[in-house]
């Protein structure tokens, strides 16, 4: 029994005890209805019986009482900081609780079909990532954005078709590492705009989730973090396992393919363009059609490219940074790089910035912001503080000194100071 159900019952005993000596005393009176003297024409102890024994008697009742109430003050000033740990630490391990129900599937035993948002369904039954379904729609500047989508279109246009992807959902025994409790509680209530994770905060207007229910879920995500050394040990396996991909026959079969395919694309959307009239609604369409063509044609070299000569930091950054700084790499197939919609070029820019052509050196010139590019990748900087040569941080950003090593980070540096330098022109 615990300290807690102890307590519990020894306040029901001593209330029960007290609601029957109040019963005996009343029904005592009713069977003993004959009147007493007044008190004050009762005779009382003579003067030397009580100023004597009686007196002596009463001063030790209160010496036993006062030494009583001053041990127990003692006593329980030693014990409140022990009862205010257990109870904040109760509080938080039922808070968890709550957090673990909102999280669980349908095949997990926390699972509750009034309470549960299924987030495993996404993020895995253990939280370390997964899989969702997104839609994406179609960026070609032949379409409408507010067209139907009906037999019609398909037929006349499949090009401006949305498509169902799978969108890779993050691993969240990672994100205490990579984010504060701050950030948590705001990605959870407000989501992620463009990705399938939804807004779950009534803050949000659009989710359902009060604060105390927003903060259940981030102590649950909190309590599943990794270790320092788990999670480093964890960033250098799928490094290992990128690098495998890379080299992987079929892989680079599919990279070659993309380039023909692209390229063939490219010299069709020039011709045709060639064959509209200068000056027409045609015409610029068509010169927007080629210059997407060039762009995917340029991504498909620089994934070709990826595919031969990857350096650690390229590896390191598509592994931890390319799901926020490149568009589309979240459902990108390396199998089928033309499966799924085309992605931007790497670290071009997505939910967070481009970092190409040089934006890296001109926010942390090299080298008298090597320090403060270091310490922007491996703990970030609170919203709205300055950070590099004319930054202000939004508060979004990841850190990730506590994932990566320090020649891990160093090689992304490296790597984020190049990127699109060497671009393969089309």
């Amino acid at each position: 029994m615990s300290f807690r159900s102890t307590l519990i019952l020894i306040n029901l005993l001593a209330v029960g005890g007290l609601l029957v000596f109040i019963a005996y005393r009343v029904i005592s009176l009713r069977r003993n209805p004959e009147t007493r003297a007044p008190e004050n024409l009762t005779p009382f102890f003579e003067d030397d019986v009580l100023e004597g024994p009686h007196l002596e008697r009463a001063l030790g009742v209160a010496l036993v009482a006062l030494v009583i109430a001053v041990v127990a003050l003692v006593v329980y000033f030693i014990w409140e900081p022990f009862r205010q740990a257990d109870a904040t630490s109760g509080f938080e391990q039922r808070s968890i609780a709550r957090g673990e129900q909102l999280f669980a599937g349908p095949d997990s035993p926390e699972y509750d079909s009034t309470r549960s948002l299924n987030c495993a369904r996404c993020h895995g039954p253990d939280a370390g990532g997964g899989v969702a379904k997104q839609t994406v729609k179609s960026t070609d500047p032949r379409c409408d954005p507010q067209q139907k989508v009906d037999e019609a279109l398909a037929a006349n246009q499949p090009y401006c078709l949305p498509q169902i992807v799978s969108w890779a959902a993050p691993n969240l025994q990672l994100a205490p590492l990579r984010y504060s409790r701050e950030q948590l509680t705001q990605i959870i209530t407000f989501g992620r705009p463009g990705t399938p994770m939804p807004a779950w905060g009534v803050a949000s207007g659009k989710g359902a989730l009060n604060e105390q229910s927003i903060q259940d879920l981030v102590n649950y995500v909190s309590s599943l973090a990794q270790t320092p050394a788990k999670a480093q040990a964890g960033a250098k396996t799928d490094a290992d396992n990128m690098r495998t991909t890379l080299n992987d026959p079929e892989v680079r079969a599919a990279a070659d393919k993309w380039v023909t395919d692209s390229q063939a694309a490219l010299t069709l959307a020039t011709a045709q363009r060639d064959a509209t009239t200068p000056g027409t609604t045609q015409r610029t369409q068509a010169d927007e059609v080629v210059v997407q063509a060039q762009q995917n044609f340029a991504v498909a070299q620089e994934w070709q490219q990826a595919t031969r000569s990857a350096t650690d930091g390229e590896i390191l950054f598509m592994d931890n940074c390319a799901r926020c700084h490149t568009r589309g790499w979240s459902y990108f197939d390396p199998k089928n790089p033309q499966g799924n919609p085309v992605p931007g070029p790497m670290a071009g820019g997505a939910f967070g910035p481009n970092l190409r052509d040089g934006a890296v050196d001109r926010q942390f010139p090299s080298p008298l912001y090597d320090d403060d590019f270091f310490g922007w990748i491996s703990a970030g900087v609170p919203a709205f503080e300055a950070y590099g040569t004319r930054g202000i941080s939004s508060g979004r950003m990841a850190h990730f000194g506590a994932v990566l090593t320090k020649d891990q980070i160093q090689a992304i540096m490296g790597y984020e100071r190049t990127v699109g330098t060497t671009r393969v022109a089309p």
